[in-house]
């Protein structure tokens, strides 16, 4: 799919692997060394997960909707405080905050979540946007009620010119089960092809349910009286969390700061709203992703990106083969791939703080065994 070229630097980033546009992402990577950043987490539930068959970001369908919430608490204090449970697919596999987790406590960074529309509010201290709203099911054209997607934008822009004054670099991540297939409505609404190209959290990819999801709200985006403008095809086929990293991403250029776009290929929507919305990014912005994404023979991140706005990706070198307990290696075998910023908080700590792979591995073992002991997943040391 496409060619890895490590990065060619010093031992703090050779963990690094300039996916596509590698002389800008290198460009990027040099200007951001050593620099002032904060990362925001931004989450959001969408009833579309729900539908059986589209997500495995929980135990159950049902479950993801409290998956964002418990990502996020877990996070913060290394626990969930909401339900007794850590987030983790039907076969137990753990959240990928796990990481995102792990990185921050590497790094010398401040960090913050922002609640586009979870379920249940989560018992942490965050930032609510004030027109946060749960989304609908998209094959019924109910992504969010009319009016909502313009007001979460305009927010989310508002909060990202000032939380970015002062620093260089934001690394924005999410946390949304179904938000591949939500994304996929936001670029076939907005006439891209994308089909068969966004991931999916398990192995098996569904592209054919997605894609009759999305059709069945396309149809009624069409009949309907829904405005057929950037926000109306989100209020059709969308969700909370893309428009309010869009609003993020504009607020946050407009200062002259940089973006780490932290996720997989559902943030081709983001920038494909940005695109439509006209809105410059002045090689501010790279997407920053997990080796995983990159490998996945089941979507294409480049593709999307490529037809939407081309910007570098970046993808950090994770190894979890040699990992001793079953439910980490579970992530080679298609599994999970990125989600909470993982990836992308990962390239912050190795190019801002020389975090190194070895080092995020170790501490996600550290992290792993501790929630073991707490009896918060399914999983068994192997070594014993």
């Amino acid at each position: 799919m496409c060619t890895w070229i490590p990065y060619p630097g010093g031992s703090t980033v050779r963990d690094l692997i300039l996916v596509h546009k590698p002389n800008e992402a290198r460009r990027f990577i040099e200007e951001v060394k050593d620099s002032r950043a904060i990362a925001l987490y931004v989450i959001g539930s969408t009833l579309t997960s729900t539908i059986p068959g589209i997500s495995v970001a929980g135990a159950s369908p049902r479950a993801t909707l409290y998956t964002p919430t418990l990502d996020v608490e877990y996070l913060v204090t290394g626990k969930p405080l909401s339900m007794d449970v850590v987030p983790v697919t039907p076969e137990g596999i753990p959240t990928p905050a796990i990481i995102t987790r792990a990185s921050l406590k590497l790094m010398d960074i401040p960090y913050l979540v922002v609640n586009s529309g979870s379920y249940i509010e989560p018992r942490i201290p965050h930032i609510v946007l004030p027109s946060r709203c749960v989304g609908g099911l998209i094959n019924e054209c109910k992504g969010l009620p009319k009016g909502i997607a313009n007001k979460l934008f305009r927010e989310s822009e508002s909060l990202g010119k000032s939380i970015s004054r002062g620093v260089d670099v934001v690394i924005i991540g999410e946390s949304i089960p179904g938000g591949t297939t939500t994304a996929l409505g936001i670029l076939a609404g907005l006439g891209y092809e994308a089909w068969g190209l966004v991931s999916s959290s398990g192995p098996r990819n569904p592209h054919e349910l997605k894609e009759k999801i999305v059709k069945e709200g396309l149809e009624v985006l069409r009949k309907g009286d829904v405005k057929s403008d950037i926000f109306g095809v989100i209020e059709c086929l969308g969700d909370p969390v893309h428009v309010s990293i869009a609003g993020l991403v504009k607020g946050v250029v407009s200062n002259d700061a940089k973006v780490i776009l932290a996720g997989g290929t559902q943030m081709s929507a983001v920038l494909a709203i940005l695109k439509s919305l006209n809105v410059k990014l002045r090689n501010r912005l790279v997407i920053g992703t997990t080796k995983w994404i990159i490998r996945d023979d089941t979507s294409n991140i480049i593709k999307l990106v490529s037809m939407t706005y081309d910007v570098p990706i970046i993808a950090f070198n994770f190894d979890f083969s040699r990992s001793r307990y079953e439910g980490l290696k579970y992530y080679e075998r298609g599994y999970v791939k990125e989600g909470v910023g993982a990836g992308g908080t990962a390239i912050a700590a190795s190019v801002i703080n020389g975090v190194s792979a070895e080092d995020i591995i170790r501490e996600v073992h550290e992290e792993y065994s501790r929630l073991l002991s707490m009896g918060g997943l399914h999983g068994e040391d192997k070594t014993h």
